[in-house]
């Protein structure tokens, strides 16, 4: 008698991360249980233990799932050919139309991983990567504003946390949508010394 063929280890990772994505983007990180994940994956739950630890392990893995997302997004619109005065814009934009096509995602991968995990460095290079990408921005606002002296780092962060908040106040609120990328952008570029 032959064994059953092996399931597809790939295959079942796929599931399960698709599963926890919906998970917890509709429910957040706290009403989302493993068990719950591999349910809707439609695998035992000792399945989901092999491929992760535990549900903070699965919440990381979305999270740096959605960030591989939002860069591949910014890859296909190449900010660095906009001029300075319009690229703060066309970040927002291409930021905040991610958010609208998913919605939810934003929120649930990019405001959560370092609450959830403060002493997971996972969490944290999650979030540095992000605040990385931001830092490229920043170098070319120098070249435009040369008198400019700040860290980088530091102010790439900052902007980062701006507007993660001033999206979820905007999202919240109703701001249309024109209207929080310029004020966004304008108020970024007066903080950093850029004439528009």
């Amino acid at each position: 008698m032959l064994a059953a063929p092996a399931r597809n280890p790939s295959v079942t990772l796929q599931k399960l991360r698709v599963a926890a994505r919906d998970l917890f983007v509709s429910r957040g990180y706290h009403d989302t249980r493993p068990q719950d994940i591999a349910r809707q994956a439609g695998v035992a739950n000792g399945t989901f233990y092999l491929h992760f630890p535990d549900k903070q392990a699965v919440f990381l893995d979305f999270a740096d799932q959605a960030l591989n997302e939002l860069v591949e997004a910014f890859r296909d619109t190449d900010t660095r050919q906009v001029p300075q005065a319009d690229r703060w814009q066309a970040i927002f934009g291409v930021l905040i139309d991610f958010g609208t096509r998913q919605p939810g995602l934003l929120q649930a991968a990019f405001l959560d991983p370092v609450l959830i995990a403060p002493h997971d460095e996972h969490a944290w290079r999650i979030y540095d990567r992000l605040g990385r990408f931001m830092s490229v921005m920043l170098e070319q606002a120098e070249r435009d504003s040369p008198a400019a002296v700040y860290d980088k780092e530091l102010i790439s962060h900052a902007i980062c946390g701006a507007v993660r908040h001033a999206m979820t106040y905007a999202f919240r609120k109703g701001v249309e949508r024109q209207k929080m990328i310029s004020d966004l952008g304008l108020f970024i570029d007066r903080g950093l010394g850029v004439k528009r």
